[in-house]
């Protein structure tokens, strides 16, 4: 079955407190108060509490027992009046950094339902994404020297030659491709990609070139992928995604033909289906959507509801 239109890791958003990231003092000040939390961080995956509790225990333990002498933190801002912080200890073994904690586990955050789910779950790919982010900072571009840690853990500097580096992502475009025909029901563009299940349909995407807007690289990578010319580009949402360091920016966009050439290097199978017929083909199990945590399953889902309401109102 279609699930329910939700768009993971963009709801209850942290306020960062961003003014608050060069005041080194005052951040350890309030990793010291006992109403700031701190969110273990381990090669990836996300601590989960093995009791049964309530956010934001469950995912989060109390920061007073690391500030003594824990790793670098980052602060990450406030939700619902706490402070969050977040401790990596991926340089520590799994079972060594589990001894520091509550009885708990290291999670992938998209396949543990109760941590994609979460109010925390946009605080949990913001560690995710910054800690990737100082893993692949460790030595400065420009000397080659060694960096640090600055900014409650939001900047690098090097040692060496002051050189300052900031966290980056990287742009991608997620596009819903349809047709509206002189009759019948609207069709989308599902196309199936290298290394999915060969039931897995989703939208088609790619990353944004330097010093190229969005809008051109929708066009421009729908002709790559698919041979279509699209117009009428709307802006649906966009959502973060450090899998591992991208924001994923959905849109709508419009073909007028349904002539389609494929590049089999990024799209083995493409067809147009209407909305009727991906909520049948979903029933029977004869088509896999993308992920649920997914914007490419947010578009789709949006569309087929969108869609079958019309259906509904001109029956």
């Amino acid at each position: 079955m279609l699930s329910d239109q939700r768009l993971y890791y963009t709801e209850y958003e942290p306020d960062r407190l961003g003014h608050l990231r060069k005041d080194f003092e005052r951040a350890q000040n309030e990793l010291k108060s006992v109403n700031s939390r701190l969110i273990p961080y381990w090669n990836g995956l996300h601590w989960l509490s093995n009791a049964t509790m309530k956010q934001p225990d469950l995912l989060s333990v109390e920061s007073t027992a690391f500030h003594k002498n824990d790793p670098d933190t980052i602060f990450l801002g406030e939700q619902n009046g706490v402070r969050f912080f977040s401790v990596d200890l991926s340089g520590y073994s799994e079972e060594e950094a589990l001894a520091l904690l509550p009885d708990g586990k290291f999670m992938d955050i998209r396949l543990t339902p109760v941590l994609k789910r979460s109010n925390q779950a946009p605080l949990l790919v913001y560690t995710r994404g910054l800690y990737i982010w100082h893993s692949k900072n460790l030595f400065c571009g420009l000397c080659g020297e060694d960096t640090k840690q600055i900014d409650a853990g939001h900047a690098r500097k090097c040692c060496n030659c002051a050189h300052v580096v900031y966290p980056r992502v990287d742009p991608a475009v997620i596009v819903l491709i349809e047709y509206l025909p002189e009759k019948g029901e609207p069709m989308c563009l599902l196309g199936r990609h290298r290394s999915r299940h060969p039931k897995m349909y989703s939208t088609l995407a790619g990353f944004v070139e330097t010093g190229e807007t969005l809008e051109a690289a929708v066009k421009r990578e729908m002709i790559e992928e698919v041979a279509l010319e699209v117009s009428n580009i709307r802006y649906v949402a966009s959502q973060p995604w450090p899998f591992p360091s991208s924001i994923m920016i959905g849109f709508y966009a419009q073909a007028h033909s349904m002539d389609i050439t494929l590049d089999q290097d990024e799209v083995l199978e493409a067809q147009w289906l209407t909305a009727r017929e991906i909520r049948k083909l979903v029933s029977r199990d004869e088509l896999i959507l993308s992920r649920e945590d997914s914007i490419a399953r947010y578009l789709i889902q949006n569309w087929v509801n969108l869609n079958l309401e019309i259906g509904r109102l001109k029956d």
